[in-house]
């Protein structure tokens, strides 16, 4: 009975010291921006991004078409040349889609 206590206590001051792991859900962030070309509904894709060698000199490029998760419907244009960064989502792409990856986008904008 007078263990209790002492049993009490070691668990409370041993279960303090535990911390939880973070674990990231479904993407892989890149810091860098990429520049790309919008395409519409060509690969299968209803839409993608490609990223060429061209466009971004002296980068490493993991990927040459991309699928976005998010882009905004105002930016769903052929030809659209864009600067972005992005994160690798573990969704699927669309059926027929040729895309190398899916992506959400983090940050985007136009280039004139």
């Amino acid at each position: 009975m007078k263990y209790i206590p002492f049993l009490w206590l070691s668990l409370l001051l041993f279960n303090c010291k535990t911390s939880k792991k973070q674990v990231q859900e479904n993407a892989v962030s890149t810091s860098e921006n990429f520049v790309g070309i919008v395409h519409v509904a060509e690969g299968g894709c209803p839409f993608y991004i490609e990223i060429s060698e061209t466009l971004n000199p002296g980068k490493t490029l993991d990927f040459g078409k991309v699928y976005p998760l998010n882009l905004k419907d105002g930016m769903k244009k052929k030809g659209l040349k864009v600067s972005f960064s992005y994160s690798v989502s573990k969704a699927m792409n669309p059926e027929g889609c040729t895309a190398d990856a899916v992506v959400v986008l983090e940050h985007i904008e136009v280039i004139p």
